[in-house]
């Protein structure tokens, strides 16, 4: 209080340095003592003989408004930019030299807590932050009363040079980010897990029995997935690992030793059932009772196998590796991966805005992303591989295509109907694999897919809603928060208290909120409509409509036409000419999806409709 007297006092003498009738410096010293025995600017203005007092106190009011709405706006600059503590305190410096009255330091802008209230526990540091707390912060945004929950948990690496790792819990609900519950980091996973879930699970079983209360209303909480990769749901689950005989989590079958590997060739087992998991009759599966089993959850139907995990980094990457440096009856030669790179490079820069890379080479497939594994199956994969793989490889991955192509689809009414071709796809992917790329192909991750389908059905949704990449994406931007190897919980939690106290709106950063590119360039002006028809934006109005040109589906051709045509999941080939488009004028709200339109080398273009929304870069 006194400071911002004295900088009041300060801005008032000024403010009074080009004003002739200016009070000498006694009466300003004896305004300043009957403002501090009066604690009030009201005082001071009542015994001041100045008759432009309401002006200067005018000018005085509208300064601070200035300075309160500059310390917003640089909060929020800060926190959204990850800026060092060191880069902000510099730019304070510099205003303040300019006449603003900023704070001197970077912690006293951003309200940095410098408490450390971490705890040891499960062989490390352990902070819990609390699941109402990271709910509340989202309920003022949603209209529903019910909040599903999906939970992710697993282990990220801090350094390269050290073993210490984050453990955090993280939720997600309906299309926010996800928000972190509790954290934990050590050199290890934390050991034993009831101790290390025991404060999230039962804070969600008082919420699950008495609801949130905010605001006046009331919300019921369920947990309806948990979403994590293979090792973290044998973890949360107490089971075997998945490179054990008896790893499957949805049948009971028993792997074989071949090659160094262990394989699943049946295919008709018995299906586990939730009962018999919660009454721990799998014992050859199970390591010990999980705590999930007190706390209410389904440790079968409610534990996604997660597709990013299990086809993208597991069977793509699998499949690639095969056919680059593979048995020699399945790799492919020399001038074959060349063809197939030189294709891939030829695509570089004719991908939508959405994806976050380009295509790279077969030389660099060890450095693939996840993003780009997916961006080869379902894109440039059945583009590229075309008259180089013999026909029946070819045949193959497609059926691997087309049946995520559907599970990957948002229209419900669309999914349900194909979904059992999907499963008999899948299931003739895992079937043929071992004819094709030999007998230690089929392994845990492959024999997976015959239960993708399972998901889809009992959650209702499309893969891309019961996936890891939100979680995965919210990960790095944790380590990030890492700016030093010195009490890394400790500047995690600073940064999650800045964050919260800048007051940065969460869902801008969600992809279901940020606007679809569109463009009259090339990569970015096709789009699918409500008709099956393609549109291609040739000029944006002032207006906000489109002057676009319709191609119809019988003007096209299939790409492929085995498992399935390729129009069956709006995969096709259109030729250069455009004598057969009409020109019509649309709305954005016409533009159902975007769609990749990728040249050919023979000419013309494969117009393939995206399956997911945009990526991030880490």
């Amino acid at each position: 209080m006194w400071r911002k007297k004295k900088r009041e006092l300060d801005q008032l003498l000024q403010d009074s340095d080009n004003d002739d009738s200016l009070p000498d410096i006694q009466n300003v010293s004896e305004s300043d003592n009957e403002l501090e025995s009066t604690n009030s600017l009201d005082s001071f203005e009542l015994n001041s003989n100045d008759s432009h007092g309401s002006t200067d106190s005018e000018k005085e009011q509208n300064h601070e408004e200035v300075n309160v709405n500059l310390e917003e706006d640089l909060r929020q600059w800060a926190t959204k930019n990850r800026e060092t503590h060191r880069s902000v305190n510099q730019l304070l410096s510099i205003l303040r030299k300019q006449g603003h009255l900023l704070p001197m330091d970077a912690r006293t802008l951003l309200s940095t807590p410098q408490d450390k209230e971490s705890v040891v526990k499960c062989g490390g540091q352990y902070k819990y932050y609390g699941l109402e707390k990271g709910i509340c912060q989202f309920l003022s945004q949603t209209e529903c009363n019910a909040i599903h929950l999906s939970i992710n948990i697993d282990g990220i690496p801090l350094f390269k040079s050290s073993g210490i790792q984050f453990w955090p819990i993280l939720v997600k609900f309906s299309h926010f980010d996800p928000f972190i519950v509790a954290i934990f980091c050590g050199q290890k996973k934390p050991s034993p897990t009831e101790e290390f879930l025991s404060d999230f699970l039962n804070e969600y079983k008082l919420l699950k029995d008495n609801g949130i209360n905010y605001k006046g209303q009331t919300y019921t909480i369920h947990i309806e997935s948990l979403i994590c990769d293979a090792p973290a749901r044998a973890y949360l689950k107490c089971i075997k690992n998945h490179n054990s005989y008896d790893s499957c989590e949805r049948c009971i079958i028993r792997g074989k030793h071949v090659e160094g590997r262990i394989v699943f060739d049946e295919q008709e087992c018995p299906a586990r059932t939730d009962e018999a998991f919660s009454r721990a009759e799998y014992r050859i599966h199970q390591t010990s009772v999980s705590p999930l089993i007190a706390a209410g959850i389904p440790c079968v139907s409610a534990v996604v196998l997660d597709y990013m995990h299990m086809v993208i980094l597991g069977v793509v990457r699998r499949l690639l590796t095969f056919l680059t440096r593979g048995p020699k009856h399945c790799r492919l030669s020399l001038r074959q991966r060349d063809e197939i790179s030189h294709k891939l490079h030829e695509l570089r820069g004719k991908m939508p805005s959405e994806f976050a890379r380009q295509p790279r080479g077969l030389n660099e497939l060890d450095r693939w992303k996840a993003t780009e594994l997916r961006q080869f199956l379902l894109y440039t994969g059945p583009v590229v591989l075309k008259n180089v793989l013999p026909p029946e490889r070819y045949k193959h991955f497609l059926s691997l295509t087309v049946a995520l192509s559907i599970m990957l689809e948002p229209d419900d009414r669309t999914r349900n109907a194909y979904l059992q071709f999907a499963q008999e796809l899948m299931k003739h992917f895992v079937t043929s694999s071992a004819a094709l790329y030999g007998r230690c192909f089929p392994v845990y991750n492959v024999h997976g897919l015959v239960h993708l389908h399972e998901d889809v059905r009992h959650f209702n949704r499309s893969l891309n809603e019961i996936s890891c990449f939100p979680f995965e994406n919210y990960l790095q931007k944790i380590k990030k928060c890492v700016r030093s190897g010195k009490s890394p919980l400790e500047q995690v939690t600073r940064r999650l208290s800045e964050i919260e106290h800048a007051g940065v709106n969460k869902s801008e950063t969600q992809p279901d909120k940020q606007p679809v590119f569109v463009s009259v360039k090339e990569k970015d002006c096709c789009f699918l409509l409500k008709d099956d028809r393609y549109a291609f934006i040739r000029e944006k109005n002032a207006d906000g409509t489109f002057v676009c040109e319709i191609l119809n589906q019988r003007h096209t051709s299939a790409l492929f036409h085995q498992p399935c045509s390729s129009k069956l999941i709006n995969i096709v080939c259109t030729e250069n000419g455009q004598g057969r488009m009409k020109r019509d004028l649309l709305l954005q709200t016409d533009l159902i999806r975007k769609v990749a339109c990728l040249p050919q080398e023979n000419g013309g273009y494969v117009l393939i409709p995206l399956r997911h929304g945009m990526e991030h870069k880490s």
